[in-house]
């Protein structure tokens, strides 16, 4: 086999494998553009992340706001309670021994005092204007026991929004945002509840280190979860002041759920935006990133279309008149390739011309030659004549090979096609072969009955003039030439095969080009230009056919086979 897979297909006709396949056969990962536009989107990935990083900032800033709150609240009815002798001097109730009913609370919020509060009603009154806070405040004395209670932990939760009529692209939003989005931030953030175990509420609590340090002169806020773990409890506690004397303290208290519900919300609509963003931006930037890599298969597809795959080139590339830099390469595409064509005119054209300039010189020589061959000359001048006459011959015989290729493209865009029997006229040329090669031995194995086809009868025959002869000149001696027809249902093979020197590897894919030839000096004085199996191919090519050359199974020859299709016969 051809030791480069790639020259071998591109020289016989058949398309390179792609880029893609290249890159995959090299070992690497071959990315198009749009997978590399959507890589690059994974860096904003990172907004998510810092999106996150601030809900997470901005549920610090809420739980401060909410203490400075607290702090605010019980320093407010604490000054009001300040140098109020009376309030202290009634006989309270502790904590511990408070009846359950009494300060046992309902799940629901209650607006006002606590009606069945122990202490003086001054206190109540007090407090009854800020029952209708979020927070719980209770009001003690130094020994802890209750003066005044007044609010509840406990909250009903927020009524959901009445779905709104709306288009249709927001009714899907929505119905997104609730089956998807939210279940989804559920799972990541803590929600809050309003199901939660307060130990206080039930009368078996007691006050903990933040009324410790009100009663020791000092505003303390503190942090507790409830005893479920369901949810925390922050409190501020102020010391309530007689002359200078602590004589109470003022503990407001309230659970961090509506700082967990503000968070939550929060998160939600960042996220919703970054996720449509996100969205969008991978939509916009697929489409970008399709439009470009269609603009670029497009610009491959017209080079690919201007050049054959001899790399003759077809037809001019058609520029781009878009003003970026694809349209710049198609534009330079155009011109390199119309410098390209001018180049290989001219070279195609250089054989046509050499063969008209050197005919006229090369007959006054052969004239001057002949007519002085008819003088009488001595035998050793007679001996150069005869070397002049031979290189003349070899010399004509060289020009005239140079042309045929020529000549013959030229006639097959005016050759005329018919209907003719294959089997016939490969038979009648394998005839003329045995006559013409006396010393050669030409096995003919052809099907029996007609191989009806369509084309050019006299190119075939060219065509398998130039096969046996190739054949015939590689062939070893005595040994026979195979001139072989097979058909199926689809097309025709023709082989012909000869023992002798196997191909060499790096010239398997290159045969049938121009001015390639594998002869290494055959010792005889005809000249070989490589112009024999060049014109094989020219003539398979007209018929729809290809050729191939490849050593033969059994390793001692060569097999070259031109394959036609057969539906060129119903034409």
């Amino acid at each position: 086999m051809s030791s480069h897979p790639d020259a071998a297909s591109r020289s016989n006709g058949v398309p390179g494998p792609s880029v893609e396949a290249r890159a995959k056969r090299r070992g690497r990962i071959a990315l198009g553009i749009r997978a590399q536009l959507l890589l690059v989107l994974t860096v904003f990935l990172a907004i998510p992340w810092l999106g996150y990083e601030y809900v997470k900032e901005l549920e610090r800033f809420l739980r401060d706001a909410q203490e400075r709150t607290l702090a605010g609240t019980a320093q407010a009815v604490a000054t009001a309670l300040h140098d109020r002798v009376p309030l202290f001097e009634t006989n309270p109730t502790p904590l511990d021994t408070l009846p359950s009913e009494r300060l046992s609370e309902d799940p629901t919020p209650r607006a006002g005092a606590d009606a069945d509060a122990p202490g003086p009603p001054e206190i109540a009154q007090i407090l009854r204007g800020l029952s209708r806070t979020t927070a719980r405040i209770w009001v003690v004395d130094r020994d802890q026991h209750v003066l005044a209670r007044a609010g509840t932990l406990r909250h009903a939760p927020p009524a959901l929004d009445a779905p709104r009529e709306g288009s249709y692209l927001g009714r899907f939003a929505a119905w997104l945002d609730r089956e998807a989005l939210q279940p989804l931030y559920a799972r990541i953030l803590q929600q809050p509840t309003e199901d939660f175990s307060d130990e206080r509420s039930g009368g078996s609590g007691t006050f903990g280190e933040d009324v410790e340090g009100a009663l020791g002169g000092i505003l303390t806020i503190a942090r507790r979860p409830t005893a479920d773990g369901k949810a925390v409890i922050v409190s501020a506690a102020h010391p309530i002041w007689v002359g200078d004397e602590v004589k109470g303290a003022v503990i407001v208290e309230e659970t961090t759920n509506a700082v967990l519900a503000e968070r939550n919300r929060a998160f939600a609509r960042l996220f919703n935006i970054v996720l449509a963003a996100l969205l969008i931006g991978s939509i916009a930037l697929t489409l970008y990133a399709s439009w470009l890599s269609t603009r670029i298969r497009r610009l491959r597809d017209e080079a690919e279309a201007a050049i054959d795959a001899r790399g003759r080139v077809r037809g001019k590339l058609p520029g781009s008149a878009a003003r970026d830099e694809i349209g710049d390469l198609s534009r330079s595409f155009g011109s390199a390739l119309s410098r390209l064509t001018q180049y290989a005119s001219y070279q195609e054209a250089m054989a046509s011309r050499l063969s008209h300039e050197l005919r006229t010189p090369i007959a006054v020589v052969r004239s001057s030659v002949d007519n002085l061959a008819l003088h009488p000359l001595p035998d050793e001048v007679r001996v150069y004549i005869a070397r002049a006459q031979e290189g003349l011959g070899r010399l004509a015989s060289i020009i005239t090979r140079m042309t045929e290729a020529t000549r013959l493209e030229e006639s097959l865009a005016e050759a005329d096609r018919e209907r003719f029997d294959l089997a016939r006229v490969i038979i009648g040329c394998v005839d003329g072969y045995r006559a013409a090669y006396p010393g050669r031995v030409f096995e003919l194995r052809v099907p029996s009955g007609e191989a009806p086809f369509f084309g050019a009868p006299d190119l075939i025959a060219q065509m398998l003039d130039k096969l046996c002869e190739n054949a015939v000149e590689f062939a070893v001696a005595d040994t026979p030439i195979v001139v072989a027809l097979q058909q199926d249902e689809t097309r025709y093979r023709i082989a012909v095969s000869n023992r002798g020197p196997a191909l060499p590897e790096t010239m398997q894919g290159r045969l049938f080009d121009s001015m390639v030839s594998v002869r290494a000096g055959s010792g005889d004085s005809a000249p070989h230009l490589g112009m024999g199996l060049y014109i094989v191919r020219l003539i398979a090519e007209f018929h729809g056919g290809r050729a191939i050359a490849a050593n033969r199974t059994d390793g001692e020859g060569v097999t070259v086979s031109v394959t036609l299709p057969r539906v060129r016969a119903v034409r």
